[in-house]
């Protein structure tokens, strides 16, 4: 939905979204790993004692999901100095400075996403490892009925030029 908004901007806006879409989709499938893990390590653990619950089971457990975390929160701090580096990168991407400089507004807000990314996703692992499907498809349901509504009001502000909408805050909504 990002584009469709983005695309009611100008041209540089235009142009930013791509580069920094580009750079979110090359990144995300790292923080994405967490998520697997997590949802190919827990059932099996869980399997393994087949419903008995022991100290040995719930200590493995633990373990496994304190070993998730703490790879998802190296991954956070790798993928923040990936963000951190944008600006360094942006000349190889365009050269027109007004891109460049719009994409460098951009990297606060790439920042934030990039660096909880890795917890965000091994959450949702372990709650499907943890097969508590009822909570995540609730939250689900929530998220995919406010990010149209959000993404609509901000296209709808851009249309009418209204301040702050830019793609920045295109990044925030998403």
């Amino acid at each position: 939905m990002g584009h469709v908004v983005s695309s009611t901007m100008d041209q540089v806006s235009m142009a930013t979204q791509q580069i920094i879409t580009s750079i979110f989709y090359a990144l995300i499938p790292i923080g994405d790993s967490c998520s697997l893990t997590a949802q190919s390590f827990l059932p099996s653990i869980l399997s393994h004692n087949h419903g008995n619950a022991d100290t040995t089971t719930a200590v493995t457990v633990r373990k496994t999901v304190k070993n998730i975390y703490k790879v998802a929160v190296v991954m956070g701090i790798c993928l923040s100095m990936i963000a951190l580096s944008i600006p360094l990168v942006c000349p190889l991407l365009t050269s027109d400075p007004s891109v460049i400089s719009t994409v460098k507004s951009v990297v606060p807000v790439m920042l934030a996403v990039l660096t909880t990314h890795g917890i965000f996703c091994a959450s949702e692992g372990i709650l499907v490892g943890y097969r508590d499907l009822k909570f995540l498809g609730r939250v689900y349901s929530i998220f995919f009925a406010v990010i149209p509504v959000l993404m609509v009001r901000l296209k709808y502000a851009t249309a009418a030029s209204v301040a702050g909408s830019s793609s920045v805050g295109v990044w925030c909504y998403l």
